[in-house]
């Protein structure tokens, strides 16, 4: 077999293992169209990474109750698709806060067949002067950084200042002006498709990193020997996640991205394209996505960064007290077992009685109120009363609530109704149409709720700006609170 023959079977081999992934899945599957635009719609368009179950099982029965009035065949109810799709490796399912909803989010796979049908949808364009570009200066600083020559980067440096020199000497006597629109829209552009790999490449780095905390457990599980690498390298303090290049990779960017000067630059250069004329050449969710930026890779970045500090402390942990030893043990007896099973199924029929009896493997709960009191002597236990059932007043208990909790399902009621009329409203817009119930109760529930919006980019803080709310009372009440305002889903964040 000739080396171009080897590299093509070796190429369709991998190929093969490729298409058994769930991004390959995705776009093959038999009603792929519509699973991709359902999906594509409540995570990527809406600017949700992260959704609770019942708002999406909600947003997706509304979904197919207009697909199905378009023709399609769909007849599995939002929450069996989204286990369907769980399954396939589509979604991914997080455990909710404390008293929180569970959430699904966009698998790196899925992410990544999103890609693919969009640029089939709008093909970037093949070559621009502003993709070239960015490939000829990292190509040029890569050579400077790379040079062993002392003398040969001190020369290149020199060369770049005095290009700069020449620069600001043009601009200062008028011999250079500013880019067209055309060219500027198309940098603005290149820069939003750079942007947009970002998610899937989270999600990817977020399971890289999961998947090693499993294979350094297995690995630490199964080596029945001497310590190995791994178990020595733990004993001595060493963060075997950080010596990964998943590891190495992602705290590189995530120390950039924390990094509290680049990122006020950031956000001060974002501001400033968003000010510019060709701006307007953009769609509003581009823009959106533009505004949202630094929000959203500081939260993404904050979750994978969690996950990764959880995983390694978990995994020294899990070292130093010893817990694999027990993990060990289980481990062996297990396999012993299973080898002796297999040395009985070769002699005893499986279907044939052993003699044997076992008890239930889990417990049966039951509520103490179906409990039975019991006397050996026959008799009523001393201390009991007999208790007259009362009918209850669900009024006068609501009352009660409402005096010792702030009612925040009402208060989540008037800022959707809200934002019914408008596409922004601040928390003395809500209380302006739904008059506070709660006296100051309702103030600081309004505040919490947006306060609580920010991270999902459903609220916004204007910093620095307060407005004065009213609530009613005997006299009437007033106060400043900090500016907050509740965005729609698919709103602006720009004040009316």
């Amino acid at each position: 077999m000739s080396q171009t023959a080897a590299q093509i079977v070796t190429s369709a081999t991998r190929l093969r293992r490729l298409s058994e992934e769930a991004a390959w899945q995705l776009i093959r599957a038999q009603n792929a169209h519509v699973i991709l635009a359902i999906l594509r719609s409540n995570f990527v368009e809406s600017g949700k990474t992260r959704v609770p179950a019942p708002m999406l099982f909600e947003r997706i029965d509304d979904d197919v109750v207009a697909l199905r009035g378009a023709g399609y065949d769909l007849p599995q109810t939002a929450q069996q698709y989204c286990a369907a799709w769980l399954n396939q490796g589509y979604l991914e399912r997080r455990p909710g806060e404390i008293g929180g909803d569970e959430t699904y989010e966009l698998s790196s796979e899925a992410l990544a067949a999103i890609g693919i049908v969009s640029d089939l949808e709008t093909p970037p364009k093949a070559a621009t002067e502003s993709r070239l570009t960015t490939v000829m200066s990292q190509l040029d600083q890569l050579v400077v950084d790379t040079d062993e020559d002392v003398a040969s980067r001190v020369e290149a440096l020199e060369r770049d200042r005095d290009r700069l020199d020449a620069r600001i000497a043009a601009i200062r006597d008028g011999r250079s002006g500013t880019v067209d629109d055309r060219v500027a829209l198309e940098r603005v552009r290149d820069i939003l498709s750079l942007a947009d790999q970002l998610p899937a490449d989270f999600a990817r780095v977020r399971r890289e990193i999961e998947r090693l905390n499993v294979r350094f457990r297995k690995d630490i599980i199964e080596n029945d020997g001497g310590r190995g690498d791994v178990l020595e390298a733990l004993f001595r303090g060493v963060d075997v996640l950080a010596e990964q290049e998943a590891g190495r990779s992602f705290q590189a960017f995530y120390a950039l991205l924390t990094d509290l000067e680049r990122s006020a630059g950031l956000d001060a250069a974002i501001e400033t394209v968003l000010s510019r004329s060709f701006v307007s050449e953009l769609t509003t969710a581009q823009q959106d996505f533009l505004r949202d930026l630094v929000p959203s890779l500081s939260q993404r970045g904050g979750e994978v960064h969690e996950v990764y500090v959880s995983l390694s402390r978990s995994l020294r942990n899990f070292v130093q007290r010893r817990e694999y030893e027990e993990e060990r043990t289980v481990t062996r007896l297990l396999t012993v077992a299973q080898r002796r099973f297999g040395v009985i199924s070769e002699t005893v029929p499986v279907h044939r009685f052993s003699g044997f009896e076992l008890g239930l493997s889990q417990s049966e709960l039951s509520s103490v109120g179906q409990w039975t009191p019991f006397s050996d002597d026959g008799e009523r236990p001393p201390g009991l009363v007999e208790n007259v059932a009362h009918d209850i007043d669900l009024a006068q208990i609501l009352a009660i609530i409402r005096e010792s909790e702030i009612d925040m399902r009402e208060l989540q009621q008037n800022v959707a109704s809200a934002l019914e009329f408008a596409t922004v409203v601040s928390v003395a817009d809500v209380l302006a149409r739904f008059p506070a119930t709660q006296g100051f109760g309702s103030v600081v529930g309004l505040v919490y709720i947006a306060l609580q919006r920010q991270d999902s980019g459903t609220a916004i803080k204007r910093d620095g700006q307060t407005e004065t709310v009213q609530w009613n009372s005997d006299p009437a009440r007033f106060a400043k609170v900090p500016r907050l305002l509740f965005t729609a889903l698919n709103g602006t964040t720009d004040e009316r």
